[in-house]
């Protein structure tokens, strides 16, 4: 990781996490922070559920290099800034918002996995 990005928080793209998603090092993680109730008909694969409110501690099998994407629903999902704060606070070196959100990786026709309610 280049040191000199330390702190940022990056913007990226579904076509973008996708390709990432093929090449899964560095390590990295995707945190889906969709409301309750849009998590119950699909998600990205792999993704790890959290709610944006309660982001108190790292997601399990994650330290502070780990990469993090944090996906909402659409652009405008005021949870993914409040995520990407609380690990910025945390002390995650990298994170990813994905700015088009679910909406946009549906949309591409990327693939998708049953939902799931929160952890």
């Amino acid at each position: 990781m280049d040191m000199h990005f330390e702190g940022v928080i990056f913007h990226t793209h579904a076509a973008e996490l996708e390709r990432r998603m093929a090449h899964p090092f560095p390590p990295f993680v995707v945190l889906d922070v969709r409301s309750p109730a849009d998590h119950g008909e699909s998600r990205i694969p792999g993704s790890v559920l959290v709610d944006p409110g309660k982001m108190e501690s790292l997601p399990a099998g994650t330290t502070q290099a780990t990469e993090v994407f944090v996906v909402g629903t659409s652009h405008v999902d005021p949870g993914v800034r409040r995520t990407a704060l609380a690990l910025k606070g945390l002390g995650v070196r990298r994170v990813v918002e994905v700015t088009g959100g679910y909406r946009e990786w549906r949309r591409r026709g990327f693939p998708e996995e049953p939902g799931r309610s929160a952890a």
